[in-house]
């Protein structure tokens, strides 16, 4: 159970926050061209600026905090250089994914959910190193 009253909870709620921004970038790179993932990974860039920031000022130079945010950065790499011809930011119905073929999906009653489930895979592999290392599944 979370205590909202410790210590770690503000930098954690801050940590999941960076994050969420950090998944909701990868989730429009499935979306776009490969060019267009460029400029999404350049806005990525603040977002584990800030993540590293948060870690350093409240728990030190931790090892494996570090290392699950460069992981989810590697990854989030990866998903940006994937070659994509994908144009489905305005019109994706109907339409499946140039990369693995998959269809796209849309929750419509979420914002933010549209993207490509095989594609966003990509990205697991950090997210769930980012969520041990700093106890997000408690939230």
């Amino acid at each position: 159970m979370l205590d909202l009253d410790h210590p770690d909870t503000p930098p954690t709620f801050a940590i999941s926050r960076e994050g969420d921004a950090i998944l909701s970038i990868a989730k429009r790179m499935t979306l776009v061209s490969t060019e267009a993932k460029q400029a999404l990974l350049s806005r990525s860039i603040a977002h584990f600026a800030k993540m590293r920031s948060i870690t350093i000022e409240h728990w030190g130079e931790s090892k494996p905090k570090l290392d699950a945010i460069d992981l989810l950065q590697h990854d989030l790499q990866r998903l940006a250089l994937q070659n994509s011809t994908n144009d489905f930011v305005n019109d994706w119905r109907g339409k499946l994914c140039t990369v693995c073929g998959a269809s796209i999906t849309n929750l419509e009653k979420y914002s933010d959910m549209l993207y490509c489930p095989k594609c966003l895979d990509v990205i697991d592999g950090g997210r769930d190193a980012v969520d041990q290392a700093f106890g997000l599944i408690c939230i």
